[in-house]
């Protein structure tokens, strides 16, 4: 039944989507991010990472490097809902008050596909790059009120991992990334 196993290995929105989407979470920035993933879980169904700072903070934008401490987390269940700390002045400020923050992607070459968002007129807004030079996340604007998210996709199988060791949420205790 192919139906089952693009399920069983895309994960419910991509499953739903078609084995070609790359689609595999949407994120909101939350003024307090505990309070949120105490909130947000029972309302939503679903359990969340504990709360994880990424090791990196220099972030690149147009106008130079930029020092930004993320805090965050993902549901670990299909469809990820991925919950971001509020850091004032930067792309993840809760002030902005966008709807619907943005929706990440996986690319195997965020180099590649961040300048052809750049080239349909979805400007590159902050990146990070790893020791290596390789880029390891872009954020886009677009002009529908959301950002794209290009996530570099050699973290597919660590943070499916990640939803998996957390345990089953709510629901059938299945875990699928």
């Amino acid at each position: 039944m192919p139906e089952a196993e693009d399920l069983a290995r895309l994960g419910v929105l991509a499953a739903t989507m078609g084995a070609g989407s790359r689609v595999y979470h949407v994120g909101f920035v939350v003024p307090d991010l505990e309070e949120a993933i105490a909130t947000l879980g029972p309302a939503l169904g679903v359990s969340f990472l504990p709360p994880l700072e990424l090791p990196f903070s220099t972030l690149e934008t147009p106008a130079g490097a930029r020092e930004v401490s993320l805090r965050l987390t993902y549901s670990t269940r299909p469809v990820h809902v991925e919950l971001i700390a509020s850091v004032s002045g930067s792309l993840w400020d809760f002030d902005d008050r966008r709807r619907g923050h943005h929706v990440g992607i996986w690319a195997d070459d965020i180099e590649s596909e961040a300048d052809r968002l750049d080239g349909l007129g979805m400007p590159r807004l902050w990146w990070v790059r790893g020791p290596d030079g390789v880029m390891i996340f872009s954020y886009h604007d677009t002009p529908y009120g959301f950002y794209i998210e290009l996530v570099n996709s050699t973290f597919r199988n660590g943070l499916a991992e990640s939803f998996r060791a957390a345990g089953p949420g709510p629901g059938d205790g299945k875990v699928v990334a």
